[in-house]
């Protein structure tokens, strides 16, 4: 038998289409019908059943306006183990620079102070940097930023196990930020914890 060509290709592309039949919908036991209902097999979630009573109850005053404020006064002025916190302001660099100015290593030498008069706190030196440049350059330019920070600290005689730096780069930008906004994004951030 001898089948030619525009016969074969009629019962390919009629494979095809019994092959790409539309489904109703995924073969599962939790369709709903049309009425929203449930279908069959999905026994205890029936209109009206209750779910089970489990768990403890939430322990606090939820009557409270703001939910936010700090679980316990005592957290505040670095006194708590678990606390962290922003006490210093910010290094700021001009425009693709890591160096330091003579404006802002006064906030360093404070930094130093308290470091040593408090031998258990660890400082995290965190880099940022403008929206400008790609953020591969970003990341690298934040990290020469937040160790030319850690090394300044080293020197004023700080201890180097006690500082960590991390570059946060340009994920933080704001993009095509003002001169000004820019500038505060050109900077040197610090989380202080407390350590045991």
């Amino acid at each position: 038998m001898i089948i030619t060509r525009s016969t074969s290709l009629l019962f390919v592309f009629a494979l095809l289409l019994g092959g790409c039949a539309k489904k109703n919908g995924p073969e599962t036991t939790l369709n709903r019908n049309s009425e929203g209902s449930s279908e069959s097999g999905l026994s205890g979630f029936n209109q009206g059943d209750e779910f089970a009573d489990t768990g403890s109850p939430l322990v606090g005053n939820l009557e409270d306006p703001d939910l936010l404020q700090q679980r316990d006064g005592a957290l505040e002025g670095f006194s708590d183990p678990l606390n962290t916190i922003r006490p210093f302001d910010p290094v700021h660099f001009g425009f693709d620079q890591y160096n330091l100015t003579a404006e802002e290593r006064p906030k360093l030498r404070e930094i130093s102070t308290f470091m040593k008069e408090n031998p258990k706190a660890r400082l995290l030196i965190e880099g940022y940097c403008d929206w400008k440049g790609t953020p591969e350059y970003n990341k690298s330019l934040g990290d020469r930023r937040a160790a030319t920070v850690r090394n300044y600290l080293i020197e004023l005689g700080s201890d180097s196990e006690r500082i960590e730096t991390v570059s946060i780069g340009d994920e933080t930008a704001i993009p095509n930020a003002d001169s000004t906004q820019a500038r505060l994004d050109r900077r040197a951030s610090f989380v202080v914890t407390k350590g045991s």
